[in-house]
């Protein structure tokens, strides 16, 4: 038993004083996942800054992230139960957004001058990052029987496929300011959900860092006294179905 106790006392002595292991260079998946999420967040960021999609993606791969739109994705669902972090999620949900977009086709083949022949042009382009498209596809008033308590602005945005898009920011403008909410912070509800709950007034919805059509007079009139009779004449609340084109 002392043999083994001096063996013990020996291996530790040896691994935490004498030659302890020392980490140098260390590879970015190699963190832990706190720290993981500190480097996207850092990532977003910058990419806020400079828009430099590939060097975004380029870090991203460094980090062992092998589905960056997912893992943007989870963090941005950690992000929203944490306010102090909350500051973040406008960055993140622009770099998903662009990890989403596809890359425009290539540039068409030059014209040719009278005389030139293909290889006596030089064609210097410069690379440009996409912007996704989204049009609005639906456009639905919603009635007192289908708004019962507080009103609400619905949205669902979908890509080109028609799949939910997640972490897209939607902003809405009123006489009282302007509010941002993001798709897909209610999942049971659908990935390319989100909602705002409105007060009588008028309302104009546009999506962020996207073209997309401005949807304006968004009127929502008070509560009628009965709903019965209202007949659905009173908006209470609007359904807006935006795709990626």
């Amino acid at each position: 038993m002392t043999s083994l106790a001096l063996g013990i006392a020996l291996g530790l002595l040896l691994a935490w004083v004498v030659l302890p292991v020392q980490f140098v260079n260390a590879n970015p998946g190699d963190l832990r996942q706190s720290a993981k999420d500190d480097y996207v967040r850092m990532i977003s960021a910058a990419y806020q800054v400079d828009g430099d999609l590939a060097t975004a993606r380029q870090r991203l791969q460094q980090l062992g992230v092998t589905n960056p739109s997912q893992a943007i994705n989870n963090l941005i669902a950690r992000t929203s139960a944490t306010p102090s972090a909350a500051a973040s999620l406008a960055p993140l949900s622009n770099l998903q957004l662009a990890l989403n977009v596809k890359a425009d086709s290539a540039a068409p083949p030059p014209t040719l001058k009278p005389g030139q022949t293909p290889q006596a042009i030089i064609v210097v382009t410069t690379p440009t990052e996409a912007v996704a498209t989204f049009t609005l596809v639906e456009h639905t008033q919603l009635s007192c029987s289908d708004e019962p308590g507080a009103p609400h602005l619905r949205f669902i945005v979908r890509d080109a496929s028609g799949h939910d898009l997640p972490n897209v920011a939607i902003q809405i403008r009123s006489a009282a300011g302007d509010d941002t909410v993001y798709t897909g912070l209610k999942p049971e509800r659908g990935v390319g959900y989100a909602d705002y709950e409105a007060t009588p007034g008028d309302f104009s919805v546009t999506l962020l860092n996207a073209r997309s059509d401005t949807v304006s007079d968004l009127l929502i009139g008070d509560a009628p006294a009965n709903c019965r009779t209202d007949r659905g004449a009173t908006p209470r609340g609007w359904k807006l179905v935006f795709q990626q084109q």
